[in-house]
């Protein structure tokens, strides 16, 4: 089958979604090898948006690669999110506090241009990576003033979840007037403001993506 690039990114992102619901709806088990060919031809199209869309999940953490073995299902569970956007949301917020005293009048310019560009951003399947680029930028630079190393290295091994924001696309304006309020407790200079705020954004989140998963299971 031949596509232009148009269609052929149509595709991909096609494959990726039905892919990724299967994972997270539980059709496809932990530990399950998903095989290209079956799914080429469930879905009906060639191998290649398969070969593509399981990239794009192994990005996700949903998939693993194997050697001699092919692409293995590795799903989140809601444990999972639980676990990881708690611990997350008590170390982020440490971090942020701890760092706002020593953010530097271009570090408050780079999360202001920041915000900017993801209040501008129309969310969808092809903006996806830049979203997810532009929200670590905004997080990171929250968090680069914390002088404690440990705390700093064990937000970024916490990492965020691997589901792609235009799953939750209904919830972004209110993400995004939280990433606001966030950049006004900095320019306010509150520590424990920037603390709750950052919390807050954290755990509303974990609570949408579990609402998501809790849909896909119906």
């Amino acid at each position: 089958m031949e596509y232009d690039k148009t269609e052929k990114s149509t595709i991909v992102h096609s494959v990726t979604k039905s892919l990724r619901n299967a994972i997270l709806n539980g059709t496809l088990k932990n530990g399950e090898r998903l095989v290209q060919e079956e799914w080429a031809e469930k879905l009906n199209v060639s191998r290649m948006p398969i070969r593509a869309a399981l990239t794009q999940l192994q990005s996700e953490g949903l998939v693993e690669l194997v050697p001699h073995k092919g692409a293995v299902v590795t799903p989140i569970t809601r444990e999972d999110i639980e676990e990881i956007y708690h611990t997350r949301s008590l170390l982020e917020g440490l971090a942020v506090e701890k760092s706002l005293p020593f953010l530097t009048n271009e570090d408050k310019e780079q999360l202001k241009d920041t915000l900017n560009k993801m209040e501008e951003l129309e969310i969808s399947d092809q903006t996806n990576d830049l979203y997810i680029q532009l929200n670590a930028t905004f997080h990171k630079t929250l968090r680069s003033g914390c002088p404690w190393p440990r705390v700093q290295k064990m937000v970024e091994t916490l990492g965020i979840s691997p589901i792609a924001p235009s799953l939750l696309v209904d919830y972004y304006h209110e993400t995004q007037k939280e990433h606001r309020m966030i950049y006004e407790a900095v320019l306010r200079g509150d520590p424990s403001e920037l603390r709750s705020a950052v919390e807050y954004h954290i755990l509303r989140t974990k609570n949408n993506l579990i609402q998501y998963m809790g849909l896909l299971n119906h």
